[in-house]
């Protein structure tokens, strides 16, 4: 990659970053020590494992927020292309440290799992073992992708490369969100979805905040680019404190844990920070309003925002901390049993009731996840220099949104893990309209519009190309993971939005004088797709995942290939449905332009 090389740091700032890094070292073993009480596994594991963990812990999350951060700024902020060679030189120095620390935290891990201290002659004995478990799997995946995201960031300095570089951080991160601790069986999803949610906001805001600083003048300092990350840093901070509070919720046993609880009081520590962070970013709002360049003020202005930059860093870094003695020590709520039956040992949550209209409409289970999606979807939309969008966007843009909350929390996410017609019917609904809506407002790519370059039979073959893969996760043996594993079940909720976007888009980036028929075979092609499906599920006598589905002990709609009968129903109705909605808005109205 060519790159302009950083300039020498001064013997003094380096120091000074060192002797941060180990006053953070120490406070992160000092308050794991805490939050663990007298919890006796880490200490089975010998000290080098008791005291390195959470330290290495903070190292990975400070180094990983860096390659994220960065890659995010690079990717989307920087307009200048020698501001975002330097950026990605930093992202991928950090991604390759990123590397090392995780690869360190799994052996410390796998020290921890089997009270094998370092030094111990048996240590790695049965690492194989361990790596064929959960928690190895996804330490070791998170150490793969970081090192993919350290490869791709020496490749060169151009906007894709750092787009995806910010897409294998994004992974890293989930990787890391699947080690985390969660409280009970029922909490378990909401424990991991609210973590990613924390490791994705504090790294776009941590790595941002700090690659800018490392920027020249020209680029750190650049309005327009500081008043983007202000306004994405506001949408971290909303998502760190919502993610805060409802984890921190979920693992403790009773509210009197506030006051006895050292793993509670850390957290309400970081709740803290948190709040003094908002107060930073107050003050920094005010010096961007002012002006940069602003003569007179604006040079105030600049030299104000950086030295309330570097605070902000300084308290960041010590939320971190916090935040890696939290990750290395068990929370007060144990994981308990799961609910009696054979739907709680399936799923971890009891069987719900039979459904009917009250007991459909009070069945609500929330996701974290999809409500943050939601969320950072609007808040992106009424960004501020937003171009004026026309007002039915703007409503198809919160449908979109609303659509997705409902089927990611509602009574299709609560039904969905026992019936096989809520399950189909959530992520069918996922595509159309949750999908389409949001796919009708957002920006077609160049590459997109390039790729179908006036060819309708393209389009036509990206716009089927959802339905395909969704088709495929069911009728093949990816689906029983999917169920059993909450990571691969957000990857198909996110399958099934995503196929409804690429289908709106793909009919988007035909040009304008195309005849009526292509563009019918461009919107046909799926929608024939999903009516194949629907009449198989309606005909065939073979249960889609029957070792779940068919053993969940309902007592109710205890028939579960009659269910799935049902599930082909509603695929025709939904079919019919949206037909009936695209050929009246294509008599109405003109394709939208960007």
């Amino acid at each position: 990659m060519t790159a302009p090389l950083l300039p020498r740091p001064r013997p003094a700032a380096v120091l000074l970053l060192l002797g941060a890094l180990a006053v953070l070292a120490v406070l992160s073993v000092l308050a794991a020590a805490a939050a663990g009480g007298d919890n006796l596994v880490l200490m089975d594991a010998g000290p080098v494992a008791r005291h390195g963990a959470p330290v290495v812990a903070m190292l990975a999350d400070l180094a990983g927020a860096l390659t994220l951060g960065g890659a995010v700024v690079a990717g989307w902020l920087l307009p200048e292309p020698a501001d975002r060679a330097r950026a990605l030189l930093v992202v991928a120095v950090t991604a390759g440290a990123t590397t090392l620390l995780r690869g360190t935290a799994l052996g410390l891990s796998y020290a921890v799992a089997t009270g094998q201290p370092v030094s111990s002659p048996r240590f790695g004995s049965d690492l194989p073992v361990f790596l064929g478990t959960d928690l190895g799997n996804w330490l070791l995946s998170g150490v793969l992708l970081a090192a993919a995201a350290t490869t791709v960031a020496v490749l060169g300095a151009s906007v894709g490369i750092a787009r995806s570089v910010a897409a294998l951080a994004s992974l890293v991160a989930f990787a890391a969100a699947m080690t985390g601790h969660a409280a009970g069986d029922e909490t378990h999803e909401v424990g991991t979805s609210t973590m990613l949610i924390h490791l994705l906001a504090v790294g776009i805001w941590l790595g941002g905040l700090a690659v800018l600083q490392l920027l020249p003048a020209r680029g750190r300092d650049d309005a327009q680019v500081v008043r983007r990350y202000s306004h994405l840093a506001l949408i971290c901070w909303v998502a760190l404190a919502l993610s805060g509070v409802w984890a921190l919720a979920v693992r403790m046993n009773s509210p009197g844990e506030i006051l006895t609880s050292a793993y509670v009081q850390i957290g309400l520590a970081k709740a803290v920070l948190l709040l003094m962070l908002g107060a930073l970013g107050v003050l920094q709002r005010r010096q961007i309003a002012s002006g940069f360049e602003t003569p007179g003020t604006g040079r105030h202005a600049r030299s104000t925002y950086r030295r309330l930059a570097l605070l902000e860093l300084a308290l960041m870094g010590l939320a971190v901390a916090l935040a890696a003695a939290m990750s290395s020590s068990p929370p007060p709520a144990e994981a308990g049993t799961p609910p009696e039956g054979p739907a709680g040992v399936l799923t971890g949550y009891a069987l719900p009731p039979a459904p009917d209209l009250l007991t459909v409409l009070g069945a609500w289970r929330p996701a974290p996840f999809g409500m943050a999606l939601a969320c950072v979807l609007v808040l992106l939309w009424w960004r501020p220099g937003a171009p004026p969008r026309p007002r039915a966007q703007s409503l198809r843009l919160v449908l979109g949104a609303v659509a997705l909350v409902l089927l990611t929390s509602g009574p299709l996410n609560v039904y969905g893990k026992v019936l096989v017609s809520a399950h189909v019917l959530q992520h069918l609904l996922l595509m159309a309209p949750a999908g389409v809506l949001l796919g009708s407002v957002c920006l077609v790519p160049r590459g997109l519009r390039a790729a179908v370059g006036g060819r309708w039979w393209v389009a036509m073959l990206l716009a089927a190309l959802g339905p395909v893969l969704l088709i495929a996760v069911y009728a093949g043996p990816l689906l029983r993971p999917a169920l059993d594993g909450h990571a691969a079940h957000l990857a198909l909720q996110l399958l099934a939005l995503a196929a409804g976007v690429l289908t709106a888009l793909a009919a988007r980036a035909l040009p304008e004088p195309i005849r009526r028929w292509q563009r019918t075979a461009v919107l046909g092609a799926p929608l024939l797709l999903c009516l194949g499906a629907g009449v198989v599920l309606m005909t065939t006598d073979l249960l889609i995942a029957a070792s779940w589905f068919g053993a969940t002990g309902r007592t109710w709609w205890a028939d579960a290939l009659a269910d799935q009968h049902r599930a082909g129903i509603a695929v025709l109705v939904v079919v019919a449905l949206t037909a009936a909605v695209a050929l009246t808005a294509a008599r109405r109205s003109v394709p939208p332009k960007d």
